[in-house]
């Protein structure tokens, strides 16, 4: 997965397009659904979780996160 450049990912059975967003330390993942969602991966509790930008950790962003894990594979 380039980390500086727009990706394709597949999710229920669409491409989707991902912009990598490097902001200091953090990269941030904006996911061009209808409406856009931004997605994280950050350290809660000892555990590394996928959560949505003003949201919190959600269903979205763990299934988004997950996907976007699988590229890097």
């Amino acid at each position: 997965m380039p980390e500086e450049e727009d990706f394709l990912i597949e999710y229920k059975g669409k491409q989707v397009s991902v912009s990598p967003v490097i902001n200091g330390g953090n990269i941030y993942f904006i996911v061009h659904l209808e409406t856009p969602v931004t997605i994280a991966e950050g350290l809660v509790n000892e555990d590394w979780v996928w959560y949505e930008e003003g949201k919190g950790e959600t269903t979205l962003s763990t299934e988004l996160g997950e996907i976007i894990e699988r590229m890097d594979g």
